[in-house]
């Protein structure tokens, strides 16, 4: 009866290994964009900050463009990252689910 009983509940604690594991890595994502997202906003603030001229100006929209791009190119690997977790975790849990479909 416990053997069968393991053979039930040891897929379902592996899957929830394996959520845990997504989940955690997607969080980390989340947190470092965040954390990248802030430090780009307050550099842009104080460098708003230093505008007097035209020429300053000019100098600080090119910055915003460039900057527009880093977040932009970031949000594109991002999303990439997020989709290889999540193909990554639906192999990984359809491989655990093949190896109980025998026992059943």
């Amino acid at each position: 009866m416990s053997y069968i009983f393991e053979q039930l509940v040891n897929p379902v604690i592996e899957l929830n290994g394996l959520a845990v594991e997504s989940l955690e890595q997607i969080v980390n994502i989340q947190i470092k964009a965040f954390e990248d997202n802030t430090k780009i906003g307050i550099y842009s603030l104080n460098t708003a900050t230093e505008v007097r001229d035209i020429d300053s100006l000019k100098t600080y929209m090119g910055d915003q463009l460039t900057i527009a791009k880093y977040i932009s190119d970031n949000i594109l690997a991002d999303t990439q990252e997020v989709g290889d977790l999540g193909n990554s975790y639906s192999m990984d849990a359809q491989t655990v689910v093949k190896n109980i479909l025998p026992a059943c």
